[in-house]
């Protein structure tokens, strides 16, 4: 059995085995000297650091440009350039390693072939230059083509009673620069129908719209459906997802949690518990991260995430962003990361992934100037850290100003589950947590957690909002809301949109825990 790692000295067992394990790779580490003990290093110099190409069209090639220089007082030794991103974007020559002799340079030819309506890529040298090892060129370009977008996706309908239904439009969009074509839409998943009223192949314009209405006739547990769409865009092939929970009980409670910003940057850390009973959330977990990351990018966030899971505390996979190549794949691999004598230890972990965050550790960067951090914490059991969970907050707290908590555990203060697949203790510790940090609360022993990635992504990017969109409809005659625990009568409720509307001297304030109270909306007719 592993012996247990005193919390005083898990900072420094974290420092030596990320100086063992998180390395920087492709590293020469040359040192040259001259006779009086003068060390000679070389120094990487790249200009410029982001290349932008103007709107062409599709399959249109043009090159763009960028130097290396060495600008040291010894040889610069580039082992690699590696490109990632969008298809769109090659190398002109093949990106053979070379060296630099002081004051030497080298063009590097970059190619852009019209793509996608927005595509972005980034090369990455690997060097010896001890001071700026590893720089980067940021890709920008775009092209005159088609792109069909299918809102909302996923849908969710939330609970209907079972025998009733529910009828929820989905929007066909062109959002695209150049004539948009949907030759074929299919719909797979029992309880559902589809009423496409229009011909097929549809043709939308650039900025062009309509509707296919789509309806759920509730049976009793979880159901799920696709919708698959063909068009003539870069993609090719589409698929929107759309759920519904039946139920034989009226009553429902929505929660919502206030936001702090807004923001335009976001660093967001989940610590995964990594014990056997985790498995089933760890895949919900990674089922759902596409469509977080579509909802980040929908909010226009410069967004980057982090796991953590291991008791040296650096993330798996390292940092996780838009330019990550298969992002979903690395994310999925990252949650199964296996764990250590802290796999129930969240929030221990979770500091210790930020104390890394500083240059030099092995999560060196995560934490950015004006940025919202946002702590995930995953777990069926109470926190198991050594010390009470405020000396955790307090230390987050310092590092990270406006970090707040959100925990996916167990109720507090009985659990859930009772013992089923969806079971877990109650989550002490991280409930507390995030009630101090303004941070969301949230079930792990619900199935669908389509909603909580919604919150966490609005969290994340928004400032304070005024309207809170209902999943399931409700009976508007039925409705309470309460505000921290307070009932509130500053709203009103928009059955266009299916929301509550605070008024303006009514609006919650950052951070704010708002429940919404209600009987369903039984229409069974027909």
């Amino acid at each position: 059995m592993r012996s247990p790692v005193d919390p005083r000295s898990i900072g420094v067992l974290a420092a030596l085995l990320c100086a063992w394990g998180c390395k920087p790779e492709n590293k020469i580490n040359v040192v040259d000297t001259q006779d009086n003990g003068t060390v000679l290093v070389p120094n990487v110099v790249v200009t410029p650091d982001a290349l932008l190409w103007p709107t062409t069209d599709a399959g249109a090639a043009s090159t763009q440009t960028f130097n290396v220089l060495n600008d040291g007082d010894a040889d610069l030794n580039v082992s690699a350039m590696n490109l990632y991103g969008s298809p769109g974007f090659t190398f002109a020559a093949d990106p053979l390693g070379f060296t630099l002799a002081p004051s030497e340079s080298v063009d590097v030819d970059v190619i852009y072939t019209g793509y996608g309506a927005e595509d972005v890529g980034q090369i990455q040298l690997a060097d010896d230059d001890p001071g700026n090892p590893n720089p980067t060129v940021s890709l920008n370009g775009s092209a005159r083509v088609p792109e069909l977008q299918i809102t909302p996706n996923p849908l969710s309908y939330g609970k209907v009673m079972v025998g009733c239904h529910r009828e929820e439009p989905l929007t066909f969009a062109n959002v695209g620069l150049a004539t948009l074509t949907v030759s074929a839409i299919a719909q797979v998943g029992d309880g559902w129908s589809v009423d496409v009223p229009f011909a097929l192949p549809l043709t939308l314009e650039p900025g062009q719209s309509t509707d296919v209405n789509l309806t759920v006739t509730a049976v009793g547990g979880e159901m799920t459906d696709q919708i698959y769409a063909s068009a003539n865009d870069p993609a090719g092939s589409h698929i929107a997802t759309q759920k519904a929970t039946g139920v034989t009980d009226p009553n429902v409670e929505e929660e919502f949690w206030q936001g702090d910003g807004p923001y335009d940057k976001g660093d967001i850390l989940f610590f995964v518990d990594q014990s056997c009973s985790m498995t089933n959330d760890q895949a919900t977990l990674q089922a759902n991260f596409d469509s977080f990351a579509s909802q980040l990018d929908a909010l226009s966030l410069d967004w980057q995430v982090g796991v953590v899971t291991k008791d040296n505390a650096c993330f798996n996979h390292g940092i996780l962003t838009p330019l990550t190549p298969n992002v979903s794949t690395a994310f999925e691999s990252a949650v199964a990361g296996l764990g250590g004598t802290y796999t129930e230890a969240g929030l221990i972990l979770t500091d210790e992934a930020l104390k890394q965050s500083v240059p030099g550790g092995c999560n060196q960067g995560f934490i950015r100037d004006g940025s919202k951090v946002t702590l995930i914490e995953v777990s069926d059991e109470s926190d198991q850290s050594p010390n009470p969970w405020n000396t955790y907050v307090t230390d987050i707290r310092s590092m990270a100003p406006n970090a707040s908590v959100t925990a996916i555990v167990g109720p507090v203060p009985n659990g859930c589950g009772g013992g089923g697949r969806y079971a877990a203790k109650a989550g002490s510790g991280y409930y507390e947590a995030s009630v101090a940090t303004g941070g969301a609360f949230m079930s792990i022993c619900q199935s669908d957690w389509t909603s909580y990635f919604s919150t966490i992504a609005n969290m994340t990017a928004s400032g304070t909002l005024n309207t809170f969109h209902l999943q399931s409809q409700p009976d508007p005659a039925s409705i309470t809301v309460q505000v921290n625990g307070s009932t509130s009568s500053g709203w009103t409720y928009d059955a266009t949109t299916n929301s509550i509307v605070f008024n303006d001297t009514s609006v919650p304030a950052p951070g704010a825990h708002i429940v919404v109270y209600f009987a369903l909306l039984e229409n069974c007719d027909g």
